[in-house]
């Protein structure tokens, strides 16, 4: 039943007696009850405190119900007015019926009869602010996520009006602009936002481990299959797959996972039945997925199948206005998983940031921050950045000097470094690290440091 607690409403009623009658009984449901004892007091009251139903006796001195709703209809015609009259002239019910009136409760008054008008009537206008309200919401969300910038803020519009469909979405942009965040935001402003989230990144899956990954396996399907598995795409029942990296995907997996999208089915290897799949997909994509589909390097199928829309993420150093609230943003979320105070920083903080080309991208400045943060007292400096990022270059210009380190000696010394900033806590670790806690836990097994 709808709640009348938020409505304002003006009653309109020239018997003294009757109007007190009748307000007293509404004030016991609705949130204000304004009165008037003729339709010209009612336009003044109307103009001062914006009502959101009008309810009004037809015959009435000065200006009747009639002219009342008629001035209305010019001057706010999508205010809802009621009628209640002891008269059923059958020129005053056309009338009535001429302005759009939302209900007739004749008199003498059925107070049931009048709830019910008013609910009726005003249903629209609540479930109208309940929507801007939750939309309120989705944006405050929007931007903590994406930043306020001019351009994030233009394809967290796009992000927001995709999320409540079941839409496949193509996020494209180079490495580190936000692909795996928008991709999350999305799920999170979606109806599916209460179900699994699950990224499955192709770029890291080996090619003969891929599809058991994704769609699971029967026991005995293959050599090693000791137990039947349900794989990631049975993870994220009634959820979302998020395909990272979608065009390193093999071809033998691409025609999987086209089915997947198309028939919203799948089947596990070792089985003949195929399984529903319940699941929103979005796919990124580090490089131009429709380049790569019209030079053959991808199935043009499954573009088409996976883009019924794509949002281009431009990179970081076109878009300089963003830059200060990520680098704001970054430096409370450390903070917090750092259990420290936020620091004083520099009136130049922001500013120096901006002058850096940022290759990484968000990625590259998200790391920058906490590195900063690990090191820097209770004030950040410009000489605490500038060490910052002079570590990222001196990675960046190791070639050049003869000093490069494996892939698996950068990757051990991040683990380190996190689980080390974060006191041993291993969720902490995996945030400062971006990644998700399984995956982290994988890595503090692979380098010993579990314990």
């Amino acid at each position: 039943m709808t709640d009348l607690k938020e409505i304002n409403l003006l009653l309109v009623e020239d018997e003294e007696e009757l109007c007190q009658w009748i307000a007293t009984f509404l004030k016991r449901y609705c949130g204000t009850v304004l009165t008037a004892a003729n339709g010209a007091r009612a336009l003044e009251s109307i103009a001062l405190q914006r009502p959101d139903v009008v309810v009004s006796d037809i015959r009435m001195p000065v200006l009747d119900g009639i002219g009342l709703a008629t001035q209305l209809k010019i001057e706010q015609p999508d205010l809802p007015v009621i009628f209640f009259t002891a008269f059923t002239e059958t020129a005053n019910l056309l009338k009535a019926i001429e302005l759009g009136i939302s209900a007739l409760v004749p008199k003498p008054i059925d107070t049931d009869q009048l709830l019910n008008a008013i609910r009726q009537s005003i249903l629209p206008i609540i479930q109208q602010r309940r929507i801007n309200a939750l939309n309120s919401e989705m944006t405050a969300l929007v931007a903590t996520r994406c930043g306020r910038g001019e351009t994030m803020r233009r394809l967290a519009a796009r992000a927001l009006q995709v999320a409540a469909t079941d839409y496949t979405v193509l996020l494209q942009g180079e490495t580190g602009v936000g692909k795996s965040r928008l991709a999350a935001l999305i799920h999170d402003l979606s109806p599916r936002r209460d179900k699994p989230f699950i990224t499955v990144n192709l770029g890291a899956l080996p090619e003969h481990l891929a599809e058991s990954e994704l769609f699971g396996h029967a026991k005995g399907a293959f050599t090693g299959a000791d137990a039947t598995t349900k794989g990631l795409v049975a993870a994220a029942a009634g959820g979302t797959l998020f395909f990272d990296e979608i065009e390193a995907a093999p071809r033998s997996l691409q025609i999987k996972i086209l089915r997947l999208a198309e028939q919203k089915e799948y089947v596990p290897i070792g089985k003949t039945e195929p399984h529903d799949a319940q699941v929103r997909i979005i796919a990124a994509s580090n490089r131009d997925l429709g380049e790569l589909a019209a030079c053959g390097d991808f199935r043009e199928d499954l573009y088409y199948r996976l883009a019924d829309m794509v949002i281009t993420i431009p990179p970081l150093r076109e878009t300089l206005d963003e830059i200060a609230p990520l680098a704001l943003q970054f430096v409370q979320e450390t903070c917090a998983e750092l259990r420290r105070n936020v620091p004083e920083l520099a009136p130049e903080f922001t500013e120096h940031l901006a002058s850096y080309p940022w290759r990484g991208n968000i990625r590259e400045l998200k790391s920058v921050i906490r590195r900063t943060l690990l090191s820097a007292g209770p004030v950040v400096d410009i000489t605490d950045i500038m060490n910052a990022v002079n570590r990222t270059d001196t990675v960046a210009a190791g070639s050049d000097r003869n000093s490069v380190i494996t892939l698996r000696q950068a990757e051990e010394e991040a683990v380190r470094a996190a689980l080390t900033a974060a006191g041993g806590r291993q969720a902490a670790a995996a945030r400062l690290l971006d990644i998700d806690y399984s995956r982290c836990k994988r890595l503090l097994e692979k380098y010993g440091m579990a314990r």
